[in-house]
């Protein structure tokens, strides 16, 4: 969303179509560093928007999801999205725009509001169930987590909620599986 993003794209053109060819393929250059930046920051988003939609089911049946993107990348999440729920009617909801899925058309829409979608449904549990089950206390690292999942997400991460217990209880938590007996894994038996 950077402002002068169309100005730096005409400067390297322009820098191009005059006499500085390999330009693109000069990492210290100050304008191809600044734009490789852009591009990480784009890509970051990406990943971040496919790792942090979390649908909500609606009164509808529709499922509904609020995401706040840093960059204008909703069109280029699109085909995700579609690729894995194209058996749901979905929505994604962000302030710059929307995708409105209905299982044989794809519509972009207008921004939207955080209190358009619901805040909550049935299944947040589960996540948050699935999120605690596979937490390992031995292996905390607040920074790294952090790094993963930025602050900036967890109000819209129902698995979010569990993670300051979980960093307060993990000391205890890796004590006890220390003073516990260790156990051999217990084979499995293929003809059962």
């Amino acid at each position: 969303r950077d402002p002068e993003r169309y100005a730096l794209l005409y400067q390297l053109v322009w820098r191009v179509l005059h006499d500085e060819r390999m330009l693109p393929e000069i990492a210290s250059d100050p304008l191809v560093h600044r734009l490789h930046r852009m591009e990480k920051s784009v890509r970051r988003d990406l990943h971040k928007m496919h790792a942090f939609v979390r649908f909500r089911q609606s009164d509808e049946g529709r499922f509904v999801a609020w995401f706040e993107p840093e960059h204008f990348i909703l069109e280029a999440t699109a085909q995700f999205f579609l690729d894995r729920f194209r058996g749901m009617a979905w929505s994604i909801l962000t302030p710059l725009g929307s995708l409105y899925w209905d299982r044989v058309r794809l519509t972009i829409g207008p921004p939207a509001r955080r209190q358009d979608a619901p805040s909550a449904d049935a299944f947040e549990e589960g996540w948050r169930g699935y999120y605690e089950s596979i937490f390992n206390p031995a292996r905390l690292n607040p920074t790294v987590m952090r790094g993963h999942m930025a602050k900036k997400y967890w109000k819209n991460l129902p698995e979010a909620q569990s993670i300051p217990g979980l960093i307060r209880s993990a000391p205890s938590r890796v004590r006890q599986m220390i003073e516990r007996d260790a156990a051999m894994p217990r084979k499995r038996d293929p003809q059962k």
